[in-house]
Formats: C-alpha cells, sequence, structure tokens
C-alpha cells in the first residue's frame, strides 16, 4: 500500500474542502457582521461580536490545517516529516 500517495490524495482532497468550506463560513460571517451593524441593542452586538471571533478563529483553525498540508505534501516527497 502506497501511503505516501494515499496521504497525498487525502491532503489535496482536504484542501478542495477547505477552499469551500472557507467560502461558505465567509458568506455566514458576513451576514453575522451585517447584523450587528443594523443592531440598536448592545448586549445583542456583544453577543454577536463573540460570534464573529469565533468565525476568526475557526477560519485560522483552517489556515493553519492548510499550511499542515502543504507541508505533508513537501514532506512526502523529501521523505522526511518534521
Amino acid at each position: 500500500m502506497d501511503r505516501k500517495g494515499e496521504a497525498l490524495k487525502l491532503s489535496r482532497d482536504m484542501q478542495k474542502k477547505i477552499l469551500d468550506f472557507g467560502t461558505e463560513i465567509d458568506e455566514y460571517y458576513r451576514k453575522f457582521r451585517e447584523l450587528r451593524v443594523l443592531t440598536d441593542d448592545l448586549s445583542f452586538q456583544g453577543a454577536l461580536i463573540n460570534v464573529e471571533h469565533a468565525f476568526f478563529m475557526v477560519v485560522q483553525s483552517l489556515n493553519i490545517l492548510k499550511e499542515q498540508l502543504k507541508l505533508l505534501e513537501v514532506a512526502s516527497k523529501k521523505g522526511e516529516i518534521y
């Protein structure tokens, strides 16, 4: 079984999914941000800011995952993983 080849395929598939998922997350983030801007209720705005922050954290995590998948691809070509 070619584990490196299988890992590369999974990595490439996952990178495509991350791109699609990231685009969808961005759309939801924009909707929540718009709701925050349009509301006058300060406590509700605070709750919406917390949701926006959570979206930011998810995007950061996806960026880290994407970078690690790229490093996996490099390591599989070199035969080294650090």
